[in-house]
């Protein structure tokens, strides 16, 4: 998945990547066919931009948001790894290979806890909780088939997409009516985004209501980068 936007960000992109390596060394070679199955996935893809978009559009420092980028690419992929387990009659090859991936998918969520220690950014670890819970019960439905794609989507993609603008908000430590907000902005940015680059459907009503809670931040602050506005545009286009 490749924005327009993520022109403008292609040395913050590759510093993600490099991260993204280091934090799962020294396994790193041992996940490969799980790394080639993410690169299939276009949430993965995008997530740095909407790290970005929502990070620099607080006004918090490009390296936090890098950093961010890692955590919640780290993150997604420990829920993805679950979802590929397969038992025998789905073609799981061996036993063996399903332990392998519960294990390597449970130290990968661990390495999530790990880092938000490393990167002092602990107080955010109950929108995290919040966040696994939110997508795991989503998964549930989804493997029960109960539940509209819309219903689905919200529920397993789009607690990604709230969670970076509440984590963007908590740690520029925005009121808790504003982060709330700025929250809801994200999961209607993530639905939109969802809707259009994995689904191929229309969701320019989430977008519409995104574009319609940021005029309540008037005032507020006045953020100079301009990446959640060509955000917007590149969901608009």
């Amino acid at each position: 998945m490749n924005l327009i936007l993520s022109k403008e960000l292609q040395a913050y992109s590759l510093e993600v990547d490099e991260l993204f390596k280091k934090s799962l060394l020294p396994w790193w070679d041992d996940i490969a066919f799980y790394r080639d199955e993410m690169t299939k996935d276009k949430s993965f893809g995008m997530l740095p931009a909407v790290v970005a978009a929502a990070y620099l559009n607080m006004g918090l420092e490009r390296d936090q948001a890098i950093k961010m980028a890692n955590i919640f690419r780290t993150m997604h992929m420990a829920t993805r790894i679950h979802v590929m387990v397969k038992d025998d009659e789905e073609g799981q090859k061996t036993d063996q290979e399903m332990q392998f991936a519960i294990l390597i998918g449970d130290y990968i969520f661990g390495k999530v806890l790990s880092l938000l220690h490393v990167y002092q950014v602990d107080k955010l670890l109950n929108t995290f909780a919040t966040m696994m819970a939110e997508i795991n019960e989503g998964l549930i439905k989804e493997y029960k088939s109960n539940g509209s794609l819309f219903d689905i989507v919200a529920q397993t993609r789009a607690p990604l997409y709230s969670s970076v603008f509440l984590t963007a908000a908590e740690l520029a430590n925005l009121p808790l009516e504003l982060t709330k907000l700025y929250g809801l902005i994200g999961h209607n940015l993530g639905m939109a985004l969802e809707l259009k680059y994995v689904h191929g459907q229309n969701g320019l009503d989430y977008l519409e209501q995104a574009e319609q809670m940021l005029t309540q931040f008037a005032g507020t602050f006045t953020p100079d980068d301009l990446t959640l506005a060509n955000l917007i545009q590149e969901i608009r286009s």
